[in-house]
Order: structure tokens, then sequence, then C-alpha cells
């Protein structure tokens, strides 16, 4: 194995600072840049890590004609996007409600979720864990048949009750999956990362240039500085597209839009279960005692970043109609992010070409496979493509 190389990462969202960890660890010498100083994406998001349930949301043609015209509950497609983005709709007509070797995907998620208790125990990281997340339904029988499908524990509607939803009849409790606080563990990997030694370049917008070859990136350009290393790797979420066109390559990432809307509780205990409501496409969870945290919305609307006014008030209606102590709770800010999504809703990572290699497009499970994700990339570049082998059966995942 070659050690000691230079690698230059752009994006220093979750994905991107994972794969800067673990190339640290391995000895590497590393330098983030993003243009974005916050890391919207990776803070405004459920902090879920559920690869139980699928990635690609299960909706009808009923649906997707809702989405696109006046919108279907958390789904909405933009006319405008679709044709300016038509090859991408089309492949993802391809593979709506297609389970394709889902099996084997949940396996490399949960090992995802195996680095993640690592990580956090080595470390000694305070990321507000919370071990167990439900799924929750209105249809008990869906909830039954469901829970033995995804190799989840069914529950019922007295202990969902004590958990402090309402009208809901059933759920799956997947209790070997995981809860976060998304703020505090990228806040916590930020300073891990930086106390490593990795030079973080915030605030400038980088540029890939070949060099004269034609085959390889000789530097990134960022904010007037040159930046160059043995290796590159574009992890830069939404905006991965344009990043890749230098080396000729495109990943099929457009952002899907979710909003985060934060809530102080007065220090009330209003949910004890991190939970996804299934039929509405939103995410509660509970992180201390003061926050309770509501994402939801999945939206292919480009990057406008407003949460019109119907649309919150529909997602705030449905959360008071299953929080039973929803009256206590006060809306603090109301966020954004924009989530990388394939056609097929799997990620693209792996090598480019000669010195690039692509770490994003993981859609709903940015979070979730964000530790995984920086582990192959670690040993695509330090040479170990043994390690990397058994992952190769998941279509469009690691490209070598």
């Amino acid at each position: 194995m070659d050690k000691t190389k230079n690698i230059a990462i752009v994006g220093a969202g979750i994905n991107g600072m994972f794969c800067a960890y673990y190339l640290l660890k391995s000895g590497n010498n590393v330098t983030i840049i993003d243009k974005d100083r916050e890391g919207l994406t990776s803070k405004n998001n459920a902090g879920l890590l559920t690869p139980s349930l699928s990635p690609i949301p299960k909706v009808s043609n009923l649906d997707m004609i809702k989405a696109m015209t006046i919108g279907n509950g958390a789904l909405y497609i933009s006319p405008y996007q679709i044709i300016k983005n038509s090859n991408w709709f089309i492949k993802a007509g391809k593979y709506i409600n297609k389970e394709y070797n889902m099996e084997k995907f949940v396996d490399l998620g949960m090992k995802s979720l195996e680095l993640y208790r690592e990580f956090l125990n080595k470390e000694k990281i305070d990321a507000d864990l919370i071990n167990g997340v439900a799924a929750l339904y209105k249809n008990e029988e869906e909830a039954k048949i469901l829970s033995k499908k995804y190799n989840g524990k069914f529950i019922n509607q007295k202990q969902i009750n004590e958990s402090g939803y309402q009208n809901f009849s059933g759920g799956i409790l997947f209790d070997k999956e995981m809860s976060v606080n998304p703020v505090k563990l990228f806040d916590a990997l930020r300073n891990k990362i930086n106390e490593m030694g990795s030079r973080i370049v915030l605030g400038n917008e980088a540029k890939l240039i070949l060099g004269q070859s034609g085959n390889a990136i000789s530097y990134i350009e960022a904010g007037g500085e040159k930046i160059k290393a043995d290796k590159y790797v574009i992890a830069s979420g939404s905006w991965s597209n344009a990043l890749s066109k230098p080396v000729k390559y495109n990943p099929h990432i457009i952002p899907a839009r979710g909003f985060a809307i934060l809530f102080s509780t007065d220090n009330n205990k209003i949910v004890s279960m991190p939970s996804l409501l299934e039929d509405y496409g939103i995410a509660v969870a509970q992180h201390n005692k003061n926050l309770v945290r509501i994402t939801s919305f999945f939206e292919l609307v480009g990057t406008k970043n407003n949460l019109e006014e119907k649309r919150k008030k529909w997602l705030l209606n449905i959360i008071k109609s299953h929080l039973k102590e929803y009256n206590k709770m006060k809306i603090i800010s109301i966020n954004y992010g924009f989530r990388p999504c394939t056609p097929n809703n799997l990620p693209v990572i792996g090598k480019v070409n000669e010195n690039v290699f692509v770490a994003s497009g993981q859609c709903r499970l940015g979070v979730t496979l964000a530790p995984i994700t920086g582990y192959i990339i670690t040993q695509l570049i330090n040479n170990n493509d043994k390690n990397v082998k058994k992952y190769k059966w998941l279509e469009n995942f690691v490209r070598n």
C-alpha cells in the first residue's frame, strides 16, 4: 500500500469529512474545500440511520401525477425540472417501485452503522445517540406485513401511544438501527478531522483544472489559490455533476429539497422513540430534553430554498394530529438541505479516472452511508482493492 498521499476533497459535508477521517487515519495528508461554511444539507436532516427502510419511496402512478401538478403530501416535482432534467426522469421511471437486490444494500448500510458505533466510541463523540428507530403506519395489517419483510419487530398501538404518538395502528421497530443529532455529529466530526491535521478551506467555490494530458486533474482552483494533490475526491453532493465535467464524467445527480423544523420543548419529553411516519414521509426525533426535530419533503425543484406557506401548514397539521404533546412545542427555526439523488436513488462511489474519485449520490441515506463511503474511498485511494471487491455486487455502487 502506498503511504502519505496528498488528497484534496471537494465537499466538507458528512460524506466528505468521513472520507477525510479514514484517509487521515491511514496516514494521508488531506485538504477539504467547500463553498458552504455551515454544512446545510448535513445538518438539516432527520439524523435517522435506518438502512432497513428502502432508499426508494414507494409511489403509484397516481401519486406521481399528483406530485407533478399540485404536489402530493411530502412529494413534489416541478414540471420545469422534468423538462430540464428529462434524461434523469426517464431513467428514474425504470426504477420506481423496484426492489433489485435491496438485501445486499441493507447489509452495506448495517456495516456503515458498525463503523458509526466504532467512531462514536473510539473518539468519545456525544451525538445524542438513541438506539432503535421505528416506522409508524395508520394501517396495522400493513405494519405487520412489512415487519416480516424488513426483519423488524412489530409494535402495537398501545406501544406507539406510550412513546408519545397517536392515531397510528401499528409500527415496526428496528432495534439495531439508531438516531443521532446531525448538528452535534457534524460539529464533532469537523473538530476531529481538524485535530487530526486536515486543512479545511471554506467559503470558496472549487474548480477542477485538467492537466496538459487531459487525462488527469492538475490542481483545484479555489478563491484564487491553486491546491495541488496526488488524488482528488468529489464529495460535493448535489453539485457533483458540475464539478465532474472537466473529467467528462456525469454522475447523474440532481438535488431533492427537504426541510427541517426545529422545536423547543421547554424540557418536556414529547417522544421517546425516533420514528418515520411512513404514510407521510415525515421523520420525528427528540435528541435531547429541549429539542425536537421534524424533517420532511422530497421536492425536485432545483435549489430553491423557500418553504411555501401551504406546505408548512400541511406538515404542521400532520404533526399536530400525531404528536400527543404537540402543544408543548414551539418552533425555533426552519432550515433546508438538498439530497444528492441519482435516477435509481443509489450512490455513486469509486474511481472516475487516473486521479479522481467520486463519493456522492446517497440521496435519502446520505448520513447513514457516510462512514462506509469514506471507508471505501480510502481503500480505493490506498490501492486496497481486495477490501472493496465484496461490495461490487451493488449496481452502480463501487466504480473502479
